[in-house]
């Protein structure tokens, strides 16, 4: 077989399959090879917290089946397979038959890794309690939906209040649970602007989520059944019939860092525009690696579903002998909570001074409609730039509509490198049900370029 004609792909989820269609894509007379170590290869990882509160349906989870991702987008699926080690000399790597024990080799012209991350561990005895449970999988949350509608549990802990913690509080406050979220940090969503914080931790309050900042679990102790019967900090107790720990995730890079291939300082695989590792030939993309972020330059650990699909894109047609890049992450966010609504896109201020940059910073509050029109909401935004370019460097928008289709915009300006008198200019449609005359972007940026050029507030 001519060289690279053989493509393997180890992982599923998003970046895998996205990686391996697109490689087969781009070059038909490749031999594309995906393994999974589980037998679901993809799926909407995302789409958990509302297949619980049984908003999704659980068929409507899978997105590809491996006989659909085979039949669809010409890839040969092996499931059940533990690859064990790559050898980079031989171009070889070593897979395992979870079912049966068999051990083979697989010889590969291109590779791409697409391990992606698992759950960052609490490391408490008691974590393995049938009760407890992370936000991570397929399988997990198939296992804890279960778990819901036959054990009935009351008394819900949330360990951690990042956006996959503030989803499960709505979700399980949605199945009439009493919801308490414990927080290591001062603060949830610490990515977040402050008066963003702010929004949703009193839509929390409104609607009976307990919020405990600061709270460090330090025992997760089990009963008789099994079960955690309460969560210990040392400030307090409190009872759990079930606990989801989203403490967030860690790359899982132990086949990359073994082989050889470079990793960061947070334990992703680094790569290039192209998604190539240290190795030629070697390729990753998902939540294994670690980007660029687009503003600073720097090097960033950004988990997202959208940034594995698209590195997969690339890291996929760049293994067939196409010529691609991806220019690296703005960690674009979006959150609902029950009635209200955040987005994040580019650098909070902090953020930007903790780089290095010397920053303004503005937070407005307009309408998301014209006043006068049924359903007008307070929209707030909150909007960074560098002080002596005017460069905008990011943004966070709030409120009960139209928040997160308005990040998108922001989004755009960033990736352009644009500065607030650029998009000042920037022509918004306007119908009175849609936004005001001055959309509230275009407010934000009018009100911060007079505080940068002027010292003063509008």
């Amino acid at each position: 077989m001519a060289v690279g004609k053989r493509i393997l792909v180890v992982g599923g989820v998003a970046a895998g399959p996205s990686a391996a269609s697109k490689a087969a894509r781009t070059n038909p007379d490749a031999h594309v090879t995906l393994f999974e170590l589980t037998d679901t290869i993809s799926y909407g990882i995302c789409e958990i917290p509302f297949f619980l509160a049984g908003e999704v349906r659980q068929e409507d989870l899978v997105v590809h089946t491996p006989a659909s991702l085979g039949k669809e987008k010409g890839v040969e699926v092996r499931t059940l397979q533990l690859v064990e080690s790559i050898s980079t000399a031989r171009r070889t790597i070593v897979v395992r038959e979870v079912a049966t024990g068999r051990v083979y080799e697989e010889r590969f012209d291109r590779l791409v890794l697409a391990t992606g991350a698992r759950p960052r561990p609490l490391n408490l005895a008691g974590e393995q309690a049938r009760n407890v449970f992370p936000v991570r999988s397929y399988d997990g949350a198939c296992a804890l939906r279960r778990y819901l509608e036959t054990e009935h549990p009351r008394n819900v802990v949330i360990v951690g209040g990042g956006y996959i913690g503030i989803e499960m509080a709505e979700a399980l406050r949605s199945r009439e649970c009493e919801v308490t979220v414990l927080e290591r940090r001062n603060e949830i969503l610490h990515d977040l602007d402050a008066p963003a914080r702010a929004f949703v931790a009193d839509i929390l309050a409104r609607r009976g989520v307990r919020l405990v900042a600061g709270a460090q679990v330090v025992a997760l102790p089990v009963d008789a059944s099994q079960r955690v019967s309460h969560v210990l900090t040392p400030d307090g107790s409190y009872p759990a019939d079930l606990v989801i720990v989203a403490t967030g995730v860690i790359p899982a890079t132990e086949l990359a860092g073994t082989a050889g291939i470079r990793l960061g300082t947070r334990g992703g695989i680094l790569v290039d525009q192209r998604m190539q590792t240290s190795v030629d030939g070697i390729f990753a993309a998902g939540d294994c690696c670690e980007y660029r972020d687009i503003v600073t330059r720097k090097w960033v650990y950004a988990p997202l579903a959208t940034n594995a699909n698209r590195a997969g894109w690339v890291a996929g047609q760049n293994a067939a002998g196409g010529r691609a890049a991806f220019p690296g992450v703005l960690r674009s966010t979006a959150l609902r909570v029950f009635d209200g609504e955040v987005a994040r896109t580019g650098l909070t201020a902090e953020e930007a001074r903790d780089a290095g940059l010397h920053v303004v910073a503005e937070t407005i509050t307009s309408r998301s409609r014209v006043p006068v029109m049924p359903g007008s909401a307070p929209l707030s935004v909150s909007l960074t730039a560098e002080h002596e370019t005017g460069r905008i460097l990011g943004g966070t928008l709030w409120g009960t509509e139209g928040a997160v289709l308005r990040s998108h915009a922001l989004a755009v300006a960033l990736h352009q490198g644009m500065t607030l008198e650029q998009f000042q200019k920037t022509d918004f449609a306007y119908a009175p049900p849609f936004s005001p005359l001055w959309d509230p972007l275009l407010i934000a940026a009018n009100a911060l370029e007079k505080l940068r050029t002027h010292g003063t507030r509008p």
